[in-house]
């Protein structure tokens, strides 16, 4: 039996058979972009296939939920690898219990699906802080519970799925989230992450290592990384942040900070590096329904149609328009791995449910580091995302 899908998917079918619905799902962007203004000189544009997620995810009975998802990007010559490979428990009312390979809860950035945050990449401390033991195509256990003002997450989390050097790593994370506040025009969101590594990856026999790494918070492929602190040999790391979000109507404005610690050997001396950032932005939707709360990720969703148009809400689409600052500080004792600050600001389009574009500007500078940069970039995304 071929049911219609959700109003979000819009034109994207459903198969129930006798119990079981699988659900085709897809996340697949083009980006093209670059630097018109750097210092020191960076390459020109690029194009790539940044993310090509497509699967399936199928729920038995409205018991067990599986999900099967591979990603073939970046594209061309990125590592493809699985992206979802996890079997959740639902049938307990408010209750979830997942295993495989997925992505724990941990931080109000992370938890927004890619195709909905507001921006084409995530804010670098969100980044930094998810990718040292959460994160996706994470090898983890997971047991949550959520309401209509709660969600409360507590995982055990290994390697990344695929090759790299990171699958002997054993680490913790929790997050927490309430609804101090929640009306039918204001929502206000607080929350608290926090994870453990204690026992950091280590390659064959060499010592347990760990390294922050990260993009200018936008990717054309062109580019390496300006926030990098290189290995540092490590026995055990955290981080900890917390968010905040309110949501006004149509206006919604997010933020979060985070502190990174690790107990580190550098020279044959024991020394604690902490690191940090934070970010904060805003988001207005000027045609169509604001960014909704959802309680099983404690994130916010895409803007919608406040209608029940498929296509061309309102006669041009849903529009919406952003800003954001964000620091990254890497410095810290002997290592130098930059201390990045920008500013962003982008205009998004959904001509129908399943397809966006964004224009997205961005200035950035990274004092310290290896090589001090400032930069004026550009990146437009096209996105089908059901």
């Amino acid at each position: 039996m071929m049911c219609a899908g959700t109003a979000h998917a819009q034109s994207v079918p459903t198969i129930d058979l006798h119990g079981i619905t699988i659900k085709p799902y897809a996340t697949d962007q083009l980006d093209v972009g670059g630097f018109p203004g750097a210092s020191p000189a960076r390459p020109g544009t690029g194009a790539r296939g940044a993310r090509m997620r497509n699967g399936v995810r199928l729920n038995i009975h409205k018991q067990v939920e599986i999900g099967a998802i591979w990603d073939f990007g970046p594209a061309p010559g990125g590592p493809m690898r699985l992206f979802e490979g996890q079997v959740s428990y639902i049938g307990l009312r408010h209750f979830v219990f997942t295993a495989g390979i997925f992505k724990p809860s941990f931080g109000l950035e992370s938890m927004q699906a890619q195709g909905d945050t507001v921006f084409i990449e995530r804010s670098s401390i969100s980044t930094l802080t998810r990718n040292l033991a959460t994160g996706i195509e994470r090898q983890a256990v997971q047991a949550e519970t959520y309401g209509k003002r709660y969600h409360f997450a507590l995982s055990a989390t290994a390697g990344t799925a695929g090759p790299g050097e990171n699958g002997n790593q054993r680490a913790m994370a929790f997050r927490l989230v309430g609804l101090p506040v929640r009306t039918r025009s204001l929502l206000f969101h607080l929350g608290f992450s926090g994870e453990w590594i204690f026992r950091p990856a280590s390659a064959g026999n060499a010592a347990p290592t760990l390294s922050l790494s990260d993009n200018p918070e936008i990717n054309p492929g062109t580019v390496s990384k300006y926030l990098n602190t290189g290995k540092i040999q490590s026995d055990s790391a955290g981080a900890f942040g917390v968010e905040a979000a309110v949501s006004w109507q149509k206006l919604l404005f997010q933020g979060e900070a985070f502190d990174i610690m690790l107990n580190s050997h550098i020279n044959s001396s024991s020394q604690q590096l902490r690191f940090h950032g934070w970010y904060g932005q805003l988001g207005y939707t000027i045609n169509g329904k604001g960014r909704e709360w959802k309680g099983r990720t404690a994130a916010f969703s895409s803007p919608s149609c406040d209608t029940k148009q498929s296509m061309l809400c309102n006669g041009y689409g849903v529009l919406e328009v952003a800003a954001r600052y964000s620091q990254a500080d890497l410095d810290a004792g002997p290592i130098h791995g930059g201390d990045q600050q920008t500013g962003s600001l982008a205009v998004n389009w959904w001509p129908t449910g399943i397809i966006r574009t964004t224009i997205q500007y961005e200035y950035g500078q990274i004092t310290g580091g290896d090589t001090p940069e400032h930069f004026h970039a550009v990146m437009s995304m096209f996105q089908i995302k059901f």
